[in-house]
């Protein structure tokens, strides 16, 4: 299916310098009325789509914000620099990891990077900044049922992102969810094993198993004019014609970063699912129903460190994960109108 490409305009030192750091623990209070938020694409420019198969992908270009965008440094640059370490917690617990930021810069993480090691291969569990010279307890998922063992206490980045669906269970579901969708989509790929874990998946966005999908889609995203994609921030993305996935960065920088990664990510995903005929891209109304859908909920508190706030909202047919960056200044919470430096939205 030939790739199509356009513009569619739509108004939418570690001991002595490392803090140890425990999430802040979230308190129940009154739930909020239901109302739609500002449409974080109201500010933004969807281009055309891009078809390859059973795989839709809109780029999504920011219009700038007089906001700096946050120096951050994402988990696999952090790791192969020694920046950053990822660790067994001191009571094994499978859903929480320590995580050691010896850098002088704060983290970006996204939910669902696989890291592979330790007692049993995971994936983080929070969209998060973890803060500079800090170490943090963070949430994960395993996503190797079948194995518990000494063989190592640490983790490596698998340089993985997981697919949509297990994305979203990380993000606004439970361990068990995690596995039931680790087992669904290694029966997919054929690459069933006796620990049941989703490593394999995951190499396979190394290994050339893809390539195929990747070519496609990185040969019709080669003709984007350079001015465009300099202002890229995000994609919209659609299965067999239906809205699946929205990831949107506050800056073009951030998402260069993390954009080879999530596009393997979504091809992980499209791969398995059959080209239905005549697909055709979700509408612009569409997209839209989409994202308002989740924004109907109200917003809970998931995560925090002293660098950022993670919110999320669970709607009907989607639920959104946003992550606001925290004043320097302790005296100046998060603004609820700052930009988010992150947000994304999981088709349930």
């Amino acid at each position: 299916m030939r790739p199509a490409i356009g513009l569619l305009a739509f108004s939418l030192c570690i001991a002595t310098t490392v803090h140890a750091e425990a999430p802040a623990k979230q308190t129940a209070g009154p739930p909020k009325p239901a109302q739609i938020a500002k449409d974080p694409l109201a500010n933004a420019t969807l281009l055309a789509p891009i078809q390859v198969e059973s795989l839709t992908i809109t780029p999504i270009l920011g219009k700038g914000s007089e906001t700096p965008p946050p120096d951050v440094l994402v988990l696999d640059e952090a790791m192969a620099s020694n920046k950053v370490k990822i660790r067994e917690a001191p009571n094994e617990d499978v859903n929480n990891l320590v995580l050691i930021n010896r850098s002088d810069r704060p983290l970006f993480v996204l939910a669902g990077e696989v890291i592979l090691g330790g007692k049993q291969d995971r994936i983080i569990g929070a969209n998060t900044i973890i803060p500079a010279k800090t170490t943090q307890t963070v949430p994960v998922f395993c996503v190797e049922h079948g194995r518990w063992d000494n063989k190592s206490k640490t983790f490596t980045s698998a340089k993985a992102l997981a697919h949509g669906r297990l994305r979203g269970k990380a993000s606004f579901e439970e361990q068990g969810a995690v596995w039931n969708e680790v087992k669904s989509k290694n029966a997919a790929r054929k690459t069933t094993n006796r620990t049941d874990t989703y490593r394999q998946v995951a190499q396979q966005q190394q290994n050339g198993s893809l390539r195929t999908w990747e070519k496609k889609v990185d040969d019709a995203l080669a003709k984007i004019p350079a001015g465009d994609r300099a202002k890229m921030v995000g994609y919209v993305v659609a299965l067999n014609g239906k809205v699946a996935t929205v990831d949107m960065f506050q800056s073009p920088t951030l998402f260069k970063k993390l954009e080879s990664k999530l596009l393997k990510s979504y091809v992980t995903e499209a791969v398995d699912i059959v080209a239905a005929k005549d697909v055709k891209p979700p509408t612009a109304a569409d997209v839209k129903d989409f994202i308002d859908d989740a924004e109907q909920a109200s917003e809970e508190s998931a995560y925090e460190t002293r660098s950022s706030s993670t919110m999320t909202k669970k709607g009907f047919k989607a639920s959104k994960a946003k992550v606001m960056m925290k004043s320097a200044d302790p005296a100046k919470p998060a603004s609820a109108e700052a930009p988010a430096v992150y947000q994304t939205y999981q088709a349930k």
